[in-house]
Order: structure tokens, then C-alpha cells, then sequence
């Protein structure tokens, strides 16, 4: 304990830094904090952190299923099913084959293009607040692709804890996917039914701040340990009881209580992230691997962009802009990674190169746009100056 508190105020203060230069800067804060966790393990070596990286994941998962409304996802299932088939199809098989002939093992490069495949929530929801682009026509289908990506990942990180576990052979696979099923099946119908339960207590005992937190975390944490004894990962048991809280109709309240401990604890993950990640294990020989990565998965990224744009029936440019906004990768590649540690160190600089040039290319989109797609010359009036000027 006496290690303990120095070093949780040594990262409170890197975070506090990291933060304000974000601020200033008007830039993503995420992959700051992953630099500021890789500069600190310059300087020191840190263990017993995995609390913050449990935590970490357990609170992002949970606040991302706040997010889901079963309903809403019911009424515009075809929508997010299409895109977000279009998009797994364009960046999951493709990046694995890639990697595949890169020379990376099968269980390296299946690691790897389930945690290049999805974009950043996070990173892509704060992007469109703070350059007010949620009011463009291409946010709609980008929306979808990230409420199917959400979903899909957290399945596919359960996949990947079972690989990572020595649960390699096709039997062992098909287990866990029934396994996920039937506990999706059983959180939908535990969901449907529970959320009445839940808004009786606030009925009954009130909407207090203490007696919130109680509760979601009891709540929370049971889920937890019912999907690892489904021996699946915590990241699927709290993204269920995310999805429980937001059928309430207190969810407001619920909000306002978790995102203090979601960005604390956010923050906090992706800080250890950075400072256990050995640069040291990352070779100059896969340099060339990365800027392929990098082109390839931009590359296909902004083609699901444009695909999806057509099918809500928008134009190029637009689908161009919505892959702009699909580029950053952020919390679910590194929670994908740390199931992984070899192909940590990529995933990281990866994360880092993706957060930085995406974000640069969403901020940055309408000049870059423009310089390919000419403006429509404005309609020259055809009445005279006197009949404009009413002479």
C-alpha cells in the first residue's frame, strides 16, 4: 500500500497533465494518455496495475451498453445490420489475410484484425461533438456501423480470451460461441424483465447518489462474474448490464453517476496500457508491416464509408466523409490486444498513428474534400441588376 498511493498520484498527475494539453490543443485526449503511459514507462517500472486495466474495461464496457436501448436497436435492426455486415466483411477477412501474408502466425493475425477492425467510439463521439458534424447526413450510417462494432467486438473478445486460454481447436471455438449466445440470449431476456425491477427500487427507495452507485455496482459486478463463469471475458458481462440500466427511465440519473467513474477509471486504462507496453519488444522489421496496416485498413475503412453512404442513399462525398470518421481506433483495439502480449507493442503504435491521423482527417475533412470534389458553381440569376433592384 505504501507503493500503492504514491504511484496512483504519480498517474492522477500525468492524467491532470495529459489532459490540459489535449485541452489546449483541441485534440483527442486518448491517445495522449497512451503516449503519457509510454513516456512513464521510460522512467519507471510499474507493476500490480491490472486492477486499473480490469476496471478500466469493465466501466467502458458497462457505460457503452448504457448507450444501447434494446428498443431502438429493435426499430432500426435492418439499418445497423446491413452496414455493420458491410463493414465486418471489408475489414475483418481482408486485414486477416494481409497479416496472414505479412508472415504473422493465424492466432497473431486474427488477434490483430479483430483489434484493427473496430473504430473508436470514444475517439469518434467526442470528434463529432466538439467539430459539430452530428448534424451531417453521413453521421446516421456511421452511428450504426459503431452500435454493430460495439456488439460484435465484445463477442469477439470473449473469442479471443477462450483462444488466448489454449482453446484453439474448432470444437473449442464452436463452445464458446454457443456459450456467448446463450448468454446474450439469457442478458436479452434477464434485460427485458429486470429494468421494471430496477425502476421499483428507484421508485421505492429513490434516485439518491449513494444508493445508485450501490446499485449498479451490485448489479454491475454480479453480470461480471456470471459471464466469467460462462468462462467468457468481464468486457461482455458488463456490456449486458450497461444494456439492463439503459431500458430504465432513470437512466439520466444512472448516467450522471457512472461517467465520473468511467472517465477516472478510463483514464486510468489507457495509462497503464501505455506504460506496460514494451517498446523495446517492437523491431524496426515491423515497421514496413505497420505503414501496410495502416494504408491497407484506412484504405477499406473509407470504402465501407462510401458503401454504407450509398445504401442510406447519400453521395461519394459523403461516403468519403463518414470513412474519415470511421478511421480512429482506440479503447476496443487495446482491450482486444491485452489478451495478447505479443501483439501488443504494434497495436499500440498503431492505436496511437490511427487516433492521430484519423482525428486530423475528420478535423480537417471538408479542405480535404474539397481539393477532390469541386463545389457546384452557384446559379447565376438571370434577371438584370434593375430587376433585382426592383428599378
Amino acid at each position: 500500500m505504501e507503493h500503492f498511493l504514491p504511484l496512483l498520484s504519480l498517474f492522477l498527475g500525468a492524467l491532470l497533465f495529459s489532459y490540459v494539453i489535449a485541452y489546449y490543443v483541441k485534440f483527442p485526449v486518448i491517445p495522449v494518455y497512451i503516449l503519457a503511459g509510454l513516456l512513464l514507462s521510460l522512467l519507471i517500472h510499474a507493476d500490480n496495475v491490472h486492477i486499473f486495466e480490469v476496471l478500466g474495461v469493465v466501466l467502458l464496457l458497462f457505460y457503452i451498453g448504457l448507450e444501447f436501448s434494446l428498443a431502438e436497436m429493435e426499430k432500426n435492426f435492418r439499418n445497423i445490420l446491413s452496414v455493420g455486415l458491410v463493414d465486418l466483411i471489408l475489414n475483418l477477412l481482408p486485414a486477416f489475410f494481409l497479416l496472414k501474408i505479412l508472415g504473422f502466425d493465424s492466432l497473431s493475425a486474427f488477434t490483430l484484425s479483430v483489434a484493427l477492425y473496430p473504430s473508436s467510439s470514444a475517439i469518434v463521439s467526442k470528434l463529432l461533438i466538439d467539430l459539430k458534424k452530428l448534424a451531417n447526413p453521413e453521421v446516421e450510417p456511421v452511428l450504426a456501423i459503431l452500435v454493430f462494432e460495439d456488439i460484435a467486438a465484445a463477442t469477439l473478445l470473449a473469442v479471443l480470451v477462450a483462444l488466448s486460454g489454449g482453446s484453439t481447436d474448432p470444437v473449442g471455438v464452436l463452445k464458446v460461441v454457443v456459450k456467448i449466445a446463450l448468454f446474450i440470449f439469457l442478458a436479452v431476456v434477464f434485460v427485458k424483465n429486470f429494468n421494471r425491477i430496477v425502476d421499483l427500487a428507484f421508485s421505492r427507495v429513490g434516485t439518491g447518489t449513494e444508493f445508485t452507485v450501490l446499485l449498479i455496482g451490485t448489479v454491475l459486478f454480479l453480470l461480471v462474474e456470471v459471464s466469467l463463469g460462462f468462462g467468457l471475458s468481464e468486457a461482455i458481462g458488463a456490456f449486458a448490464a450497461g444494456t439492463l440500466f439503459a431500458e430504465s427511465s432513470h437512466k439520466e440519473q444512472i448516467e450522471s453517476v457512472v461517467i465520473p467513474y468511467r472517465d477516472l477509471f478510463g483514464a486510468l486504462f489507457f495509462l497503464t496500457f501505455g506504460l506496460t507496453t514494451e517498446l523495446s519488444q517492437f523491431s524496426v522489421s515491423l515497421l514496413v508491416p505497420l505503414l501496410i496496416l495502416l494504408l491497407f485498413t484506412f484504405a477499406t475503412k473509407i470504402l465501407t464509408g462510401i458503401v454504407s453512404a450509398r445504401l442510406y442513399g447519400l453521395s461519394l462525398k459523403r461516403g468519403v466523409s463518414a470513412g474519415f470518421m470511421l478511421l480512429p481506433r482506440g479503447e476496443f483495439s487495446i482491450l482486444v490486444a491485452a489478451t495478447s502480449p505479443a501483439v501488443i507493442p504494434l497495436t499500440a503504435i498503431y492505436v496511437l498513428l490511427s487516433s492521430v491521423l484519423g482525428s486530423l482527417a475528420v478535423k480537417e475533412s471538408g479542405r480535404i474534400l474539397n481539393l477532390f470534389f469541386k463545389k457546384k458553381p452557384k446559379k447565376k440569376s438571370r434577371l438584370s441588376r434593375s430587376d433585382l433592384l426592383g428599378d
